[in-house]
């Protein structure tokens, strides 16, 4: 017979989340032990489906102060549990004895206590603020007591339970402030009764936890092994155990060591750490990880270090400074995060950018970016499919709605297809450019940054100029190509190690292009191309600066929209598992998808930023943009009424009249302007239609406008309506005129001239 098995019961905590000022609190983080992170709406976070028992808890106020607060649960059922920031609970657990009812509680606010399953709470209270919590056995004949004094502290990843305490019975705690001879707090000072240790946090205060009650305890203060004072006698009693204790010798340690390096996101390359250290210092030990001897990356007088990551991955270093006396080791960690490379074979991700310095001849020079912003599959000027980056071109010189954009072979980064329009306000004119580089070794397919690169290009290129009475433009070579490694070049003061590549036009020996690879900017630092295209001899691009991100970065640029409604993009991040968007310092997108649509955004500046929240738990705050929203709905575009440009009736017909639908209207207006100019409204409405009857004989122009949200679009384009008199009110006209007598020389001579004609007929 199959054993009957019950599942074990879940629970779930849930709360509110409160800022400093008892308000709701922004975008906060909620964690219990190593599940999955939930995130507050609207001040509110429920996590499900935990298993009973003790557990730890975390809230990471990221919008409020960047705070974190940790704090132990026990969990028999569902649990409501509100975070202050700023704040925490004391907790603990008391032992029970037979015969002694127990009781717990806090001095300084005369709190009591409620005892659940032995476990008790206070708070939450101020971090920083000292408590003094203790514990009452009272029997029949005697009462005994066990007293804590404590900082509250916010806990950490690595000490959670910072504020929870064991009471057993039978034992008490020693504590006090260790301080010099001048009154000063010794911090990091071990005070030790042999067995137990405390080491004195900054204000010199120190815990000795759990010590039997009547012991006599042997206590010594030192400091990196040196003694600060003579050892001490001391006999622990129930009730209050207050010790401070004054140093007899001043030992002067290394002061403080700091890093100046922050943490951040960086490539998977050599990265530089920097620290800066205070007096009294000989010699500095930097660790990764842990600071134990395995882990020593670096000991010596100097105050940096370049580290070689082994692999993308969280870093985490610690550094000490020494002197003869002892050692001073703490300084916060330091993280690093390395990220890994793209998730592809790719060379460019998403979100890089290079900027170069542009030269023509004849003379001409601008500054442009190249923003990579996606991939995409085109076909070249042989036919052929080439996978390519899709790139955004920025340039001082353009005008501020000229776009321009090129695609890059994802293998030689070299334009596949390039494309500009002019600004609107300027003109139509446009340019479109389709290349084909077929690169070959020995007759067989090949790259230019390949190990076995390419000997030999045939380069097919077409140019549309779409500009009135321009010639197009084609180019058809056969090309030599020689490449030198480790080539240095110098662009914009700086000095880069390159693949240097030749083409040479092997009909008639010009070299054509000139290009310098180098690998650490995965992209050319410099080009020299000798077959521009049109208006140039040649252009030169010379590096002057380039970004691979090691912070989220949108795609989706600053700028100005008269669309309430409409996509912000931001490009992929390596190592994210998932993303949050802020707008106005609200949390309106989180997850893993690299787009948001925002709806129905009201008139003004919005401002938004990106974070990565990357799979070990860290948060990377990326790039900020700015879209001034100036909400104008766009115009109704009327539906064809024939395929004549002046659509004609007769006087008195019905004219149907539609237009496309515009989401949100309030109403549509139709306006018409007769022969004379004289303006009218003929309709206004709900409707995206209508029937006219009644137009002026003529030609008239009508026109469509809509209002949505308080905003009025501008007119639609025109449409023309000619309306003519009805052809039977015509003819009845010309019967109705009078008869005009015909003088009779009139007639004779018409009569003559058909005889006339009759004869040479």
């Amino acid at each position: 017979m199959a054993e009957n098995q019950t599942e074990q019961p879940t629970y779930r905590v849930y709360g509110s989340l409160f800022n400093s000022l008892g308000e709701e609190a922004g975008s906060t983080s909620v964690k219990v032990n190593s599940y999955d992170s939930v995130w507050s709406v609207d001040g509110q976070y429920e996590i499900d489906g935990l298993p009973p028992g003790e557990h730890v808890i975390r809230a990471y106020f990221m919008n409020d102060g960047h705070t974190v607060v940790y704090r132990t649960i026990f969990l028999s059922g569902d649990t409501e549990l509100d975070f202050h920031q700023g704040s925490n609970w004391i907790t603990g657990s008391i032992e029970a004895s037979e015969g002694y009812d127990v009781s717990v509680g806090l001095v300084e606010r005369n709190e009591a206590a409620l005892i659940s399953d032995s476990r008790f709470e206070f708070g939450p209270h101020p971090l920083g603020e000292y408590c003094t919590v203790f514990a009452q056995w009272e029997g029949d004949s005697e009462v005994i007591s066990q007293y804590l004094h404590l900082r509250i502290e916010t806990g950490s990843s690595g000490m959670p339970d910072a504020n929870h305490f064991e009471f057993h019975f039978g034992m008490n705690n020693i504590y006090g402030f260790v301080n010099d001879v001048q009154g000063n707090p010794v911090a990091d000072a071990v005070v030790s009764d042999g067995i137990h240790s405390s080491l004195s946090n900054s204000d010199g205060f120190y815990l000795l936890r759990n010590v039997s009650i009547g012991s006599e305890q042997t206590l010594t203060v030192q400091q990196e092994g040196n003694d600060l004072l003579t050892p001490l006698q001391y006999t622990v009693a129930s009730g209050e155990n207050w010790l401070n204790l004054t140093t007899e010798t001043d030992v002067e340690f290394p002061r403080n060591v700091s890093f100046v390096t922050q943490t951040q996101a960086v490539t998977l390359a050599p990265f530089q750490i920097e620290w800066e250290g205070g007096g009294y210092t000989d010699y500095f030990s930097l660790y990764d990880g842990d600071s134990t001897e395995e882990n020593l990356v670096y000991r010596g007088p100097y105050s940096s270090f370049e580290y070689t990551p082994e692999g993308p991955g969280t870093y985490e270093f610690n550094i000490i400074a020494h002197n003869i006396n002892g050692s001073n080791e703490i300084t916060p960690a330091l993280v690093m995060i390395v990220l890994p490379n793209p998730n592809n074979d790719l060379v460019w991700q998403t979100g890089m950018s290079w900027d170069y310095f542009v030269s023509h001849t004849p003379d001409y020079f601008h500054n442009r970016t190249y923003t990579a912003i996606g991939t995409e599959v085109i076909t070249d000027a042989f036919g052929v499919d080439q996978e390519t980056f899709l790139v955004r071109i920025s340039d001082d010189s353009y005008s501020p709605n000229e776009k321009a954009f090129r695609w890059i072979d994802s293998d030689n980064l070299l334009p596949v297809k390039t494309y500009w329009v002019d600004d609107p306000d300027s003109s139509s004119y446009f340019q479109e450019g389709t290349m084909g580089w077929d690169f070959t070794t020995s007759g067989q397919s090949s790259n230019l940054l390949s190990e076995s690169p390419a000997d030999s290009l045939h380069f097919n290129r077409t140019n549309i100029i779409g500009v009135p009475g321009h010639p197009n433009g084609y180019d058809d070579t056969r090309n030599i190509i020689s490449i030198t490694e480790d080539v240095e070049v110098t662009v914009a003061g700086i000095t880069y190690s390159t693949k240097y590549i030749a083409i040479t036009d092997q009909n008639d020996g010009v070299l054509s292009w000139e290009l310098w690879y180098n690998s650490t900017v995965r992209n050319y630092v410099k080009i020299v191309d000798r077959l521009p295209g049109s208006h140039s001899d040649s252009v030169v691009y010379e590096l002057t600066g380039y970004e691979i991100p090691t912070v989220p970065k949108f795609i989706t640029e600053s700028g100005d929209s008269i669309a309430n409604t409409f996509s912000i993009d931001w490009a992929t991040f390596s190592g994210a598992e998932s993303y949050q968007l802020f707008m106005n310092d609200e949390l309106v997108y989180e997850g893993n998808m690299t787009s948001y649509e925002a709806v129905k955004l009201a008139d003004g500046t919005h401002v938004f930023t990106i974070n990565a929240v990357l799979d070990v738990g860290y948060i990377i705050s990326g790039n900020e943009i700015e879209i001034h929203v100036d909400f104008i709905p766009p115009s109704p575009i009327f539906n064809q009424l024939s395929s004549e440009k002046v659509h004609t009736v007769a006087l008195g017909e019905s004219i149907p009249l539609s237009w496309s639908e515009v989401p949100d209207h309030g109403w549509y207006s139709v306006i018409v302007q007769d022969a004379d100019g004289v303006v009218t409204e003929v309709f206004n409405g709900t409707e995206n239609t209508t029937t006219l009857t009644d137009l002026s004989l003529g030609q008239n122009r009508l026109r469509v406008n809509v209002m949505v949200d308080g905003k009025i679009s501008e007119y639609s384009d025109s449409i023309f309506i000619s309306i003519n008199e009805p052809a039977d009110e015509a003819s009845e006209e010309e019967n109705s005129l009078p008869a005009v007598p015909i003088p009779l020389t009139v007639t004779v001579l018409l009569a003559a001239c058909i005889i006339h004609s009759r004869r040479r007929s």
